[in-house]
């Protein structure tokens, strides 16, 4: 019955060894009996709190790890630990050890202080040559040994391919995060439920939202007008299943929300990003309000050169069309009054090339300057001789080139159109305003007439020439950041009034 039973047990520690040796994965056999027994002394001395102790005495770790016996190890930790032969790794634990694998031999220290058995975690270890291995640390008390810790099975598993990967992950995450919030423009992603889970430095600025205000949240609710959601969530629906849409892989321009509630126009370009076998969507948005600004703008001045070319074209073939007649009817009828007819009829001519002139100012002028109003009032007011003239006030102001124009064809306007023997020119402010009356003591502006004297092109009376100066006039103070109204004056006459940013 012994001879069984000797057998029996030989033929376990057989297999035993068997698996230990031929074990895939790294295992030593250890003995922290002299560790367990160094603990019980630090607690007679009245340690209670080990982790505050090992932590503030690195050379007590040092000391412990010292007090080690690795028994044995198996084939696989030669291997793993580039070693020539398992005695190699029998001697010296700490030589195998780094910063990071103190931490861990720490937790392990306390574990076995507290009465643990069983603890397990990543660290990483050296090799005999020197080269760092990430490891999957296993550390169990046998049982039977419980009473003084002399076998403890520790098994090791190489993930160094493993955590490099989730550092060049990482890094590759953080290249993404860093390029991404140095972009001007928005980037924006969005999980298969169409929740956003990225949402760079720029979606903050353009959208006026914080990152921490919509990680997690339905995009479309967020940023889409109420008019575009019904459509923009039957589309994501075929998105989320197939990667495809209508706009996926396009630039297009939409309008999107802003934080306070106002629409602006975006330029969106959308793709969609396969992750853990989920459609995702990423976008990139770019601000394009300006842009449209712009674009609006230089439609408006098409337009308006197209018409300013079209008065001018009639009105000069007008003028030139009489001019020729005048000259055939004075060289067979020597009529003098032809002679005066030509001269009116250049004189108008040389008129419309001015207006011409002016409109250039309007629409090439981007840069203001500061100007003293009451000397350009002054300076105009005396090419008119037989105008009377007061100018009361001083004030500075912002305007460009065309100030000149715009003085000039109010001065022309109250002396040529309403009559006027004298103008007044009353200049004041208040805060960041400059008013300026241009007053006159002519037949007046007819009510019927009031609402479209600034219109483009409009014109009334015999006087009437291009129908131009006026708008201009209006066009420039608005360029300017200003305004211009008129009113009747008391008892005859007209008053324009002037509101310009003052310096």
């Amino acid at each position: 019955m012994k001879a069984i039973k000797k057998k029996k047990l030989s033929e376990a520690e057989i297999r035993y060894r068997s698996l230990f040796e031929d074990s895939p994965i790294s295992i030593w056999e250890e003995d922290f009996s002299a560790v367990y027994k160094y603990i019980n002394s630090l607690r007679e001395q009245g340690i209670t709190d080990f982790k505050e102790y090992f932590s503030n005495n690195p050379d007590q770790v040092e000391k412990c790890s010292k007090l080690v016996k690795i028994l044995s190890v198996n084939k696989s930790t030669v291997e793993m630990y580039h070693a020539n032969s398992k005695e190699e790794l029998l001697t010296d634990l700490k030589a195998l050890l780094t910063k990071d694998s103190m931490k861990t031999f720490v937790e392990q220290l306390v574990l076995i202080a507290n009465g643990g058995t069983h603890y397990e975690g990543e660290c990483i270890n050296k090799t005999i040559d020197g080269k760092k291995i990430d490891v999957y640390l296993q550390w169990i008390l046998a049982k039977e040994y419980k009473k003084d810790y002399s076998v403890v099975f520790v098994s090791l598993m190489n993930i160094t391919d493993m955590k490099n990967t989730e550092r060049a992950l990482e890094e590759s995450e953080e290249k993404f995060r860093t390029i991404s919030n140095s972009a001007n423009d928005a980037i924006i992603m969005i999980d298969n439920s169409g929740k956003i889970n990225f949402w760079n430095r720029a979606a903050e600025t353009i959208f006026g939202r914080n990152s921490s205000e919509v990680i997690g949240k339905q995009l479309h609710d967020i940023l889409a007008p109420e008019r575009y959601i019904n459509v923009f969530k039957k589309g994501f629906e075929k998105f989320k299943y197939t990667g495809k849409g209508n706009v996926v892989g396009k630039t297009i321009e939409i309008y999107a929300k802003h934080k306070n509630g106002t629409e602006f126009p975006i330029e969106l370009s959308l793709t969609g990003i396969k992750l853990k076998g989920q459609w995702n969507g990423l976008g990139i948005i770019r601000d394009i309000t300006k842009r449209k600004e712009s674009e609006e703008e230089n439609r408006l001045q098409k337009e308006q050169i197209k018409l300013i070319n079209k008065i001018l074209r009639h009105d000069l073939a007008n003028s030139l069309a009489a001019i020729s007649s005048a000259i055939n009817i004075f060289k067979k009828e020597k009529d003098d009054k032809m002679l005066d007819n030509i001269s009116n009829n250049i004189e108008k001519s040389a008129d419309l090339i001015m207006k011409m002139k002016e409109h250039k100012f309007l629409i090439a002028s981007t840069n203001l300057k500061i100007y003293d109003i009451d000397e350009h009032f002054k300076k105009i007011l005396q090419n008119y001789p037989i105008i009377e003239y007061s100018i009361k006030g001083k004030c500075k102001i912002f305007a460009d080139d065309s100030l000149n124009s715009v003085i000039d064809n109010l001065i022309r306007n109250a002396v040529v159109h309403s009559g006027t023997d004298r103008i007044d020119i009353e200049i004041s402010s208040s805060g960041r305003t400059c008013e300026v009356k241009v007053i006159d003591y002519g037949k007046g502006i007819p009510n019927d007439i009031k609402l479209k004297i600034f219109d483009e092109g409009f014109k009334y009376g015999v006087t009437g020439h291009s129908g131009l100066g006026l708008h201009i006039v209006q066009k420039a103070v608005k360029n300017w950041g200003g305004d211009i109204l008129t009113e009747d004056n008391s008892p005859k006459g007209s008053i324009f009034k002037l509101y310009l940013r003052k310096v």
